[in-house]
């Protein structure tokens, strides 16, 4: 079966989109961000990190314009020092494992 089949474009749009669906709902996005990154942004900042979806695919860190995005245990990381928090690396994984919390 070629790339190019429909069927499998087809079934790779079902995991991915089921795996952006479910994952919010598998686990509190809002407790996995540290105590100590919250407290250093302001209230309304929009926090960005990697969850363990992540296939390490690396498309989030060729796009992030701060290179704030490392590779760290077993997957991708966000450097919260260096962030600009533009939320590229958001709109840019394809398998939606960067996930934003509001702070």
């Amino acid at each position: 079966m070629s790339e190019e089949h429909p069927s499998l474009s087809r079934r790779k749009f079902m995991v991915v989109g089921s795996t952006a669906i479910a994952s919010p709902l598998l686990f509190n996005l809002a407790d996995s961000v540290p105590a100590a990154t919250a407290a250093t942004f302001k209230k309304g900042t929009k926090v960005y990190f990697v969850t363990g979806d992540c296939v390490g695919c690396h498309v989030c860190k060729v796009f992030c314009p701060a290179k704030a995005i490392f590779y760290g245990e077993r997957r991708m990381a966000v450097d919260q020092d260096k962030c600009i928090h533009c939320g590229t690396c958001y709109n840019e994984c394809p398998v939606s494992a960067v996930s934003e919390t509001l702070v």
